[in-house]
This record gives C-alpha cells, structure tokens and sequence, in this order.
C-alpha cells in the first residue's frame, strides 16, 4: 500500500503545475480528486503499518498557522470565503505530511522535482498550443495566452521550474536510461521562456533572474566539453525562438519600468492600500482568512501574499507564516552547497513571484517548501541512501526528530 501511495502522489505532484486546466462539477481540479485518492491510500497504509515518520519543526508551524486560520472563523468578516479557505489549508496540510512522510531517499526526491518538470511540460504545451490557433485570454488586452488558469501564476509556476530542471539536468547520471530525462530537463529551460513570454507577464522579467544566475552559477557541473555547445544551443534556441512571439507581449513587457514609475503596478498598488486599511482596522487577529476578496473586504484578491496574510491573520499570523518560511530558509541553508544553492534560487523566485501574486494557500507553494524540508533531512545525499527509519508507532508522532 505505500509504494501504491508513492506512486499516486508522483501523480499527484505531477498535476499541480496544470490543475487549473481540467476541472469537473463544482469547480473541482484533477489534482483535488488525485489527492483524496492519494490520502485514502496513504492513511490505509498508515493504520496497517502503524508507521508515521516523525513529524519536523516546519509541520507544527504549519499546524499553529492552519489552526489560527481556522480560528479567524470566530472574528471573520466573510464566514462562507473562511470556511472555505479553512478546507483548503486543511487539504494542503495533508499533501505536505503525505510528501514528507513518503519521500525520505534523495531518489524519491528527485523523482518528486521531475513529476513537477513533466506537469509543468503540460502547460507549456497547452500555453503554445493556445497561441497556435489564436486563442487569446479574454480577461486581458491581445498578445497574452495561457494554457492554465492566470497568465500571472502560470509564469510563476514555469519560473519555478527552471532552476529544478537544470539541477536534474546536471546531477543525473549519463546512464543511457537517463538521456531522454537529460533532454527533457535541458528543453524545459528554452520551452519555459518561451510560454512565460507568451503570458506576457511582467513580473516574469523579475523573477527568471534568479533562475538564469542559478544556470550560469552551475555550469560548472557540466565537462568542460559541453559547457560552451550547451550555452551555445540554449542561446541559439531562444534566438530561434524569439520570432515566434508576438510583438504586443514584447510591447506589453517593455512597460514594466513604466509601471513601476508609475506606482500602479497594472492596479495592484490601490489594493495594496485599500488591504492596509482594513488590517488598520483589524491589526491583530485580522478580518478573517479568506475574507479580503469577499464582498466585506476589498472585493479582490491582495496580489501580494505577505500583505494578504498580514491582512487576513493579522500579526499573529503573520508571524507564524514567516516562522514557517524562517525555518524552511534555514533548512535550505543547512544543505550541502549543491542544494543550498538550488532551493536558495527557488525560495528567491517564489519571494519576488508572490509579492504581486496571493500564494499562500496554493499548492505549488506547499509543495515547494516541502521539498526543501525533505531534502533537509535526507542524511546521506546518495542514490543509494536507505530509507530513513520511520517513528514505531502512531502514538510517537507527536514526538521530534
């Protein structure tokens, strides 16, 4: 049954990156279903086994910060925007125990990060299939397309993915198994520029920063042989590439200064301000999480996740939120050289993506922190690593490592 639950979380993780893409009744994404068959299969194995690895630091943050969400239900502005947000802190929670409890071998993780690479492959495709046949998304002016859900969080989840693939790129073996993986993750980088240009976001410009100095920190890893033809093929492909997309998004990028000069930044600027106003009003405990995009609050999304937690939770919140991703920072840290730097470009994408984006109760962010708890934790960064031995028995789980 835990293999079977391993098996069904790759799954899992590897429709995060599209789940916006494929929904049913009630609004429902592919990912929300794949998820409650991977927890019903997970706690089975659990109850038979009598295994629950040890939970970390990071997990009961996590819990204080759910738990006080759930809390806000008593003060918030928007019962019905709380509940439901409540469902989906209590829905993350199970994905990141599931992920920490199953993924405990450098090979279970790596095999995590390439699930996410091959999800993101999906939005990719869909992204420049949409720009072959014209389709445009109606929410925005022309010259921006999007296979998933928001153009912006899209560009995000890409961005994401390019530090990763280059890592499975450089650190897989050259076993002959390995090279079709190797192509894949060294296509991702040319084929996630090219979809994060056709979404015409400007915070993208931003945010690829830290995954280009990561590439080029990292070069290092390939044989001298192959780094000049693989920066040659990477140049030349965005070159061969850049024809294809069109002027207006070029057009629409170029005016990112101007929106920064402006101090509108496409109108988020005034939520930002109308938000302050209500934790003015509501420092401590907050207005309720969830409540800020209800009719009671702003009406709208924070597009900024710092500012919509402090909002939202208030101080106190805020403060557990930035206590989880203290410790995640510090366990990045913590890592040898290879995979501090990896996680430290990843928490940097995310930092600069997020601040005009509302990602605290998303998925890709859970599963993103997560990954750098577990990698934390693995003690030998070896393929061949045992697996690390579980708690004896439910009744230790409250128990530390």
């Amino acid at each position: 049954m835990r293999k079977l639950a391993f098996i069904l979380s790759i799954f899992l993780i590897f429709t995060i990156p599209w789940e916006d893409a494929v929904t049913f009744a009630g609004s429902a994404s592919i990912t929300r279903y794949f998820g409650i068959i991977t927890s019903i299969v997970w706690l089975v194995s659990v109850l038979f086994s009598g295994k629950l690895r040890r939970p970390h630091i990071f997990h009961l943050l996590a819990i204080l910060f759910i738990v006080w969400n759930i809390a806000s239900i008593f003060w918030t502005l928007a019962l019905d925007e709380t509940i439901q947000q409540i469902k989906t802190y209590l829905q993350l929670f199970v994905l990141i125990w599931i992920i920490w409890d199953l993924y405990n071998t450098l090979k279970a993780l790596n095999n995590a990060m390439q699930a996410y690479i091959l999800g993101a492959y999906v939005a990719i495709i869909s992204t420049i299939h949409n720009y072959v046949i014209g389709r445009e998304i109606k929410l925005y002016s022309g010259g921006r397309y999007a296979g998933t859900g928001n153009a912006v969080d899209l560009a995000l989840i890409l961005t994401l993915g390019i530090p990763i693939a280059w890592h499975l790129a450089t650190s897989i073996d050259n076993q002959h198994k390995n090279k079709i993986l190797r192509l894949i993750n060294f296509a991702y980088l040319p084929a996630a520029l090219v979809a994060i240009l056709l979404t015409g976001t400007r915070m993208a410009i931003f945010a690829v920063i830290p995954a280009f100095v990561y590439v080029l920190g990292t070069s290092s890893r390939l044989k001298p042989t192959l780094r000049l033809p693989s920066l040659v093929a990477l140049v030349g492909a965005m070159f061969w590439l850049e024809p294809l997309i069109p002027r207006s998004t070029f057009e629409r990028l170029g005016t990112a200064g101007a929106s920064i000069i402006a101090g509108d930044l496409g109108g988020r600027v005034n939520i930002w301000l109308q938000s302050l106003t209500f934790f003015y009003d509501h420092p401590i405990f907050g207005i309720g999480s969830g409540a800020l995009s209800s009719n009671y609050g702003v009406g709208a999304l924070a597009h900024n996740t710092f500012l919509s937690v402090l909002t939202e939770v208030g101080l106190l919140g805020f403060i557990l939120f930035m206590c989880v991703l203290a410790v995640t920072i510090h366990q990045s840290i913590k890592q040898e050289k290879n995979y501090a730097f990896l996680w430290i470009a990843i928490l940097t994408i995310w930092s600069i993506g997020v601040f005009t984006l509302t990602w605290e109760y998303r998925k890709a962010t859970w599963l993103i922190l997560t990954l750098i708890i577990v990698g934390a934790n693995i003690k030998n960064k070896s393929l061949g690593n045992e697996d690390r031995p579980l708690i004896s028995s439910i009744n230790e789980a409250v128990m530390y490592p």
